[in-house]
């Protein structure tokens, strides 16, 4: 769907006002009321062909194994040292004096899968955005990301307007998106996105570890909902930085979308106008306003597994 008007908000409003007077939701496509424990909201269900990539396990356990950095107390230098020595991998290791110990306990992990430890592991000897930790995402596999973007009233303090959540699947993404037609209905949209996790997902999203997560966490305090939001979690905005922050004039997600994938969104809503279009549907009842807000969060999802395929296949991650 493309409109004269894109570039203006306010034109751009007016005309979907005029396209959607005598529509309801039920005319959307791919939507439904649902029921949830704490009420019920508004569901969108789609699905997208696309191929989430990642890294071979070989790949990742050669990437692990070889960092001797990850054990406390060897810094570059030492490392430097080790391997000269012949300790070129935490195999050789095993019988050190000094680090045999520590090498054993992570090689263990490593050889058990367990991504949550071997995650809390990196992150206590690197940044978040360190590229183990992405690598590290592989052996969660597609089917256990979740590729999560909200949409809200402001920036603080304020409800919740949309939540979009996508699934890795063998045929690409299923997404689904929880919508509140009312404000009353922010508890049931919050259970229908807790739905989807368990406790080995990883979140994967975009500026999410600053924003989403915590704006979620505290709507969950506002409603005194007890349930726990998952620690591991993939911010792509810090990894895409670190990768392209010399290559590209920022690394928005929409700046990316246009430089890798030749995607330019031409209809969307601007993300500082989506508190009003979203209080203009409440207001007159016209869906309209909406349409480009459940289409802008869709894209941002898909787009996530496009960038985090994407970066798991750069030859030049950087240390």
């Amino acid at each position: 769907m493309t409109y004269e008007h894109e570039n203006n908000p306010q034109k751009l409003k007016q005309k979907l006002l005029e396209e959607y007077q005598d529509k309801t939701l039920e005319d959307l496509d791919y939507g439904e009321e649902i029921e949830t424990k704490r009420g019920s909201c508004y569901r969108f269900t789609t699905h997208e062909k696309v191929e989430i990539k990642t890294l071979k396990e070989k790949k990742v356990n050669e990437c692990l194994i070889g960092d001797l950095k990850l054990i406390k107390g060897i810094g570059p230098s030492k490392e430097r040292k080790l391997k000269e020595n012949g300790f070129i991998t935490l195999d050789d290791l095993r019988d050190h004096p000094s680090y045999g110990t520590s090498a054993c306990e992570l090689l263990e992990k490593l050889e058990s899968r367990d991504v949550c430890s071997l995650s809390d592991w990196i992150s206590t000897r690197y940044s978040a955005s360190h590229h183990l930790n992405l690598l590290l995402s592989s052996l969660s596999g597609a089917e256990k990301m979740l590729f999560m973007d909200i949409e809200t009233l402001g920036l603080k303090d304020v409800p919740l307007i949309l939540i979009g959540v996508a699934e890795g699947n063998k045929d690409g993404l299923t997404i689904n998106q929880y919508l509140l037609r009312n404000l009353k209905e922010e508890k049931a949209t919050l259970d229908g996105f807790l739905s989807h996790q368990n406790s080995d997902n990883v979140y994967v999203t975009f500026n999410g570890r600053s924003f989403d997560v915590p704006f979620i966490k505290s709507r969950m305090r506002f409603h005194h909902m007890d349930e726990k939001i998952n620690s591991q979690h993939l911010d792509l905005l810090h990894f895409s930085r670190r990768q392209w922050n010399d290559q590209l004039p920022n690394c928005r997600l929409q700046t990316l979308e246009k430089h890798f994938f030749g995607f330019e969104r031409c209809d969307d809503v601007p993300s500082s106008k989506v508190p009003e279009f979203y209080l203009t549907y409440r207001e007159t009842g016209n869906i309209g306003p909406l349409v480009p807000i459940i289409e802008h969060n869709r894209e941002d999802v898909v787009t996530l597994a496009k960038i985090l395929s994407l970066l798991h296949h750069c030859s030049d991650l950087k240390d």
